[in-house]
């Protein structure tokens, strides 16, 4: 019994410091009342264009380029039609799709064919390609040899492969892009769409996977499309975002429609299951797809949406040769109401983000093979929120053959996920505020979406005065619930038993400084060394501020605001480094295959829009600042660069992750004999693959991403996470749904 008071000593300074931690965004990012009942009709729309082609009767048409992700780089862009076709044939197609043929004179043509991820099987065996000279000979026509790297005249009757000139930029926010460029996709069960294409991708946006959430489906689990409503002979938009999910503002703040677009890419809505397909190439039917890469993103499950900006993963496809599938998922109350045993599940089941992603997982299963993805290499990754969705799909066994890789980033692991209780007496609040009795499930469907939003602000105030809940505040007040059935227990419990998903190769880890962001949340002002004990009295009733700052890992010196960047420290510790690696631990003891990493670099997410880090963040890689290297979309905003060490950096995360995806191991084979093409440019960026990951063991080993390469270490933090174990309890052990302690070992 001492030993175990002795453990507790420290858990409320560091949850408090948390409370900022996954829902700082909510305070950025405020509802958008007025808008939640015009969303319908402000939705704006790209016109279809006419006759555009559709995959299927192309045949293969792939965009090419020598993307090293640097903004100042040529990139001479092509199009590849791969299927064989006469001169005049191919020609016409590449009229089609709105371009010329490409010129003989393409620099990189050699490099370009040769080195593709994006088409290996299609190039390989196939040395010649249709372009143009210019010479406009009506029987004698140029080809290009990739053998040679030298044109050559040919038959125009001959079939060769066309290359096709792209004419368009990279997509930018806040520029007029030229969507004219269409094409459809046939699918297998959710009808025709219409997109558009980029220098980089094909973009189809805004595509339903479940029925919208409205009405008597509000609070109930995602409900599969009727395939009739966007099949037959329609052909759908696919040309803008569709609606994000309602978010959730703990300032209570209003922001405008026009601030909706800027920060989240669309207007906000209920009628928000969507998700968007970027691909680099569209195949023929005979043709391996490419890897799939499904991203959820962060937000404390109550802000951000697919569409938000910063997640714009033209970089990671045209690079990685991969297809990326992101997607909206219901958030706050919307996702996590439940009030058990008073309204049965079969009414309203809880657990509605992990249920509307394994939704949208399954959609993936079913028709992304007709984007150019194989449905058999699905990877799934997210950071933050996103990070912590990867672990409840890796506990949830409905969910564990949908993927075969997990990349999780910045997920708060020493938190564990909620009770069934915790969940129903949060929702229960929210009803009285909605002047409902508890069990009328009808009633609170009927409310309009500004009362309910309106209803758990005022419910979160008095939900966190709760003494039983005190130690969660606003932080992690949204989190998935261990309801027995989806995610049968909490995640440390499942890792220890081998319940979890063991067959999944798992990449996952943290920013250096996840912590130093968070903390001016709390401690909005240096506070000076002789008045420590003071001013975190106000916080913190108890001592743990005392063993935490009095520890010999984070005692603050003389330096300018030491104290803060202490508790930064711990609070990075406690949270994702420490509790990642006894989780590391424990899913290795049962066959899981783990690679841990660490971000000593990082760009932070704001500064493409010219927001300046906070004065603890600065010099620092805190919470976030891997999420634009890991998209490579560093100039995402208009007369904002991604250049040098950015760029280089932003290559080494995006060759790792995408190899990730291809094999299940960041590291580049020696030889590869899989059957998906160029494995790309991992293979010979020497940050990568110069530098051997090995799976996580008893030795800890990390692969620390530096600005230039990856530097392997073992045991780095081994004296800092014994101590934390030896003296404090983390919140998954003490606070867990089973209302058990849960040791660190067996």
């Amino acid at each position: 019994m001492k030993q175990k008071k002795k453990k507790t000593k420290m858990v409320v300074l560091m949850t408090t410091l948390l409370m900022a931690c996954l829902a700082a965004s909510s305070n950025i990012h405020a509802q958008a009342t007025p808008s939640f009942q015009d969303a319908t009709e402000v939705r704006a729309s790209a016109a279809l264009v006419a006759n555009a082609p559709t995959a299927k009767d192309v045949q293969g048409v792939h965009l090419l380029l020598d993307n090293d992700v640097d903004s100042k780089t040529p990139k001479h862009p092509v199009i590849l039609l791969s299927k064989p076709r006469q001169f005049k044939d191919g020609e016409a197609l590449c009229d089609t799709m709105g371009e010329k043929l490409a010129p003989s004179s393409t620099p990189n043509l050699k490099t370009v064919l040769t080195t593709t991820s994006v088409a290996g099987n299609e190039v390989r065996g196939t040395n010649r390609y249709r372009v143009s000279d210019g010479t406009g000979n009506s029987s004698i026509c140029t080809a290009f040899d990739i053998k040679t790297g030298h044109t050559l005249q040919l038959s125009c009757s001959i079939k060769l492969p066309t290359l096709c000139k792209n004419s368009l930029p990279r997509y930018q926010v806040g520029i007029d892009i030229d969507k004219s460029k269409q094409i459809k996709v046939e699918t297998p069960m959710a009808g025709t769409w219409q997109g558009y294409r980029d220098q980089n991708q094909f973009r189809f946006l805004g595509i339903p996977y479940a029925e919208p959430p409205l009405g008597n489906l509000r609070f109930q689990k995602p409900l599969r499309l009727n395939p009739k409503k966007y099949g037959g002979n329609k052909v759908n938009d696919a040309t803008e975002f569709g609606y994000v999910c309602i978010q959730f503002s703990s300032s209570g703040e209003i922001s405008t429609p026009e601030e909706d677009i800027s920060i989240l890419g669309a207007l906000q809505s209920e009628d928000c299951l969507h998700l968007n397909v970027f691909t680099p190439s569209l195949k023929d039917s005979r043709s391996k797809g490419l890897p799939v890469m499904v991203y959820v993103h962060g937000g404390g499950f109550a802000t951000y949406a697919s569409s938000t900006p910063v997640y714009e993963p033209g970089n990671l496809v045209s690079r990685g040769g991969v297809v990326v599938v992101t997607l909206n998922y219901r958030m706050s109350i919307f996702g996590l109401f439940e009030n058990t045993p008073e309204i049965p599940r079969s009414k309203a089941p809880g657990n509605l983000p992990t249920r509307d992603q394994i939704a949208a997982l399954q959609w993936v299963q079913d028709n992304i093979v007709a984007f150019g993805g194989d449905p058999n290499h699905v990877t799934i990754f997210g950071e933050s929120a996103g990070g912590w969705s990867m672990r409840a799909l890796i506990s949830a066994p409905s969910a564990f053959g949908l993927y075969k890789n997990v990349i999780s980033q910045s997920d708060p692991i020493g938190l564990p996920f909620s009770s069934p209780k915790y969940s129903s007496d949060f929702s229960k609040l929210v009803m009285e505020n909605l002047n409902c009795t508890t069990s009328d499930l009808a009633c609170a469907q009927n409310k309009t979406t500004a009362q309910i939003t309106a209803a758990q602000l005022n419910a979160r105030a008095a939900f966190l005065q709760k003494p039983e809940y005190q130690w969660i505040l606003t932080a992690a007040l949204f989190r998935p619930t261990v309801d027995k059935s989806l995610i049968p227990a909490d995640f440390a419990v499942l890792l220890r038993a081998g319940k979890h998903n063991k067959k999944a190769n798992i990449m996952w880890g943290y920013t250096q400084n996840e912590g130093n962001k968070f903390v001016p949340t709390i401690l909005p002002n240096s506070i000076p060394l002789d008045n420590i004990d003071e001013e975190f009295a106000k916080l913190i009733p108890n001592n743990r501020t005392r063993i935490l700052i009095k520890s010999p890992f984070y005692k603050p010196d003389n330096s300018t605001d030491s104290v803060r960047q202490s508790f930064g420290a711990g609070l990075t510790d406690y949270y994702w480094t420490c509790p990642n690696q006894n989780m590391g631990r424990a899913a290795t003891a049962k066959g899981s295959t783990v690679y841990t990493f660490l971000f000593n670099h990082g760009v932070p997410a704001k500064n493409p829009f010219g927001i300046p880090s906070t004065p603890l963040c600065t010099g620092k890689v805190c919470h976030a600042d891997d999420l634009i290297p890991s998209f490579g979309s560093g100039d995402i905003a208009p007369g904002v660069e991604q250049t040098g060490d950015d760029a280089r950096f932003a290559r080494q995360v995006i060759d790792r992750f995408t190899m990730f995806a291809k094999t299940g191991n960041p590291n580049p084979p020696k030889k590869y004999s899989g059957t998906g093409g160029n494995l790309g440019p991992a293979s010979w960026n020497q940050d990568v693959a110069g530098v051997e990951w090995p799976k996580f063991d008893e030795s800890n080993p990390v692969l620390a991403f530096e600005t230039e390469k990856g530097v392997v270490s073992r045991d780095a933090d081994a004296a800092v996470c014994k101590w934390l174990n030896e003296n404090t309890q983390y919140d998954f052990q003490v606070n867990g749904p089973g209302g058990k302690f849960v040791p660190l070992t067996d």
